[in-house]
């Protein structure tokens, strides 16, 4: 089996996929390391462990020590370079460049076979741009949906209905309505400005993914564009390939 794992700022998410396989058998996420030791699905014998990680470095030498005691091999950990799976990197300082950013520019490459626009709505709003060629065209970065809306009230008079959830891109009659719907038009038309910047060139495709993906995916109405949740493990496995495995996906 192989052991993938994806170390973010709050929580901590794992995918075991057989050897031969690119479709996982197993998936969940904890809090940390420690609840990350107990799951029982991991319980078992790891061929190939790699990791993709936004935390500093003691917890990944941690996690680096679990694995060389638990399964008795190292833990191979994805890092951001000038070009990797047909992918090229053009930020002058390619250490720069987000590595969950980049693995999912590298998982949509290779599911699209060309131009693609990568949307990853969690706590921060990313967009990233690939050409048909494979040359990273650069990308935004903002908060996401929360963020915006919890630095209103940090900085203003402004204080939200707990547990608000009505979506629409209406004008607001309510302060919740125009903070709710403000904030999510404007990432829409974020999306919608790329896109038709992109179509003007040539076929594209659009992925989403983060904990805003259904709901973004589903305003900005985009032909061609599906939800794909795992595509910082698909890029993994571009980054840390392993020996048997095509560099696409069938």
């Amino acid at each position: 089996m192989i052991l993938e794992l994806d170390v973010g700022n709050t929580r901590i998410k794992w995918r075991l996929l057989a050897a031969d396989s690119l479709l996982p058998q197993n998936t969940g996420h904890v809090s940390d390391l420690a609840q990350l030791q107990r799951v029982p699905e991991l319980q078992v014998a790891i061929s190939l462990a790699r990791m993709c990680s936004v935390r500093g470095g003691e917890l990944n030498q941690q996690i680096e020590q679990w694995v060389r005691r638990q399964y008795g091999i190292d833990l191979q950990l994805a890092v951001v370079t000038a070009s990797c799976g047909g992918v090229s990197n053009r930020y002058a300082d390619v250490s720069r460049l987000g590595i969950d950013r980049w693995l999912a520019m590298l998982g949509a490459y290779r599911r699209a076979g060309g131009a693609c626009m990568i949307i990853d709505s969690g706590t921060a709003f990313t967009l990233d741009v690939v050409d048909a060629q494979g040359q990273h065209r650069g990308g935004y970065i903002i908060p996401g949906l929360g963020l915006m809306r919890s630095s209103l009230e940090a900085h203003t008079a402004i204080r939200l209905t707990a547990h608000y959830s009505h979506d629409s891109r209406e004008l607001g009659h309510s302060t919740d309505e125009a903070v709710f719907n403000g904030t999510l038009s404007a990432l829409l038309a974020t999306i919608a400005l790329e896109h038709r910047a992109l179509q003007a060139q040539g076929s594209v495709k659009t992925y989403f993914a983060g904990g805003d993906a259904e709901l973004l995916h589903g305003f900005a109405g985009i032909e061609d564009s599906e939800v794909v949740p795992t595509l910082v493990f698909d890029g993994l496995d571009v980054a840390c390939p392993r020996p048997g495995i095509a560099e696409r996906l069938d």
